[in-house]
């Protein structure tokens, strides 16, 4: 049975901490270093992240951790002239190039989805509106014709009232003025 926090993508501070397996001051360091900020619950004050941006941490994580990993090795004494980069330095490099490519492409494949889907939205909420404002005025013009006659039949039935009340009976079904 799926969780509300996974139906939502919601991760909480402490499940990221075990993901990433590491404490939290490096999960803040990272955290500034991509710009990728923890929500707060407006409930109970708690911090969270969304699960593509736990993605995201853990894949520059495991990314700078492998380019630890390899300037260690290449700190180490080498045979190598000085000039010639290390092949292990150029692969990590064009894989996080690739990397950083690729999640700027999905980035933007899901801003301009996002942009279609909220113009979608948009235009079905506003489809229909200019009927609506017609509408509208014209059962406002006609409310308003609706009170002047209301206006003018209560006018006429005082006149008719008073009118009637003019005349006393005199009998026999005849009334005089």
């Amino acid at each position: 049975m799926e969780t509300l926090q996974e139906r939502h993508g919601i991760v909480s501070a402490i499940d990221v901490k075990r993901i990433l397996n590491t404490d939290n001051a490096e999960i803040k360091d990272l955290c500034k270093q991509l710009k990728v900020f923890p929500k707060r619950d407006k409930r109970t004050g708690k911090a969270y992240f969304m699960r593509e941006d736990v993605e995201f941490l853990k894949r520059m994580k495991d990314l700078h951790d492998q380019s630890v990993q390899y300037s260690e090795i290449s700190s180490a004494p080498q045979y190598m002239p000085a000039n010639i980069s290390s092949p292990i330095q150029e692969s990590t490099t064009m894989s996080v190039v690739k990397e950083f490519k690729g999640m700027f492409e999905k980035m933007m494949s899901n801003q301009d989805k996002l942009i279609e889907k909220m113009q979608a939205t948009l235009d079905s909420k506003l489809e229909g509106l200019d009927e609506v404002v017609v509408e509208l005025i014209q059962v406002k013009t006609e409310n308003e014709n609706l009170r002047i006659k209301l206006n003018q039949m209560t006018k006429e039935n005082y006149e008719l009232k008073n009118n009637l009340e003019s005349f006393r009976p005199v009998g026999f079904g005849f009334y005089v003025k």
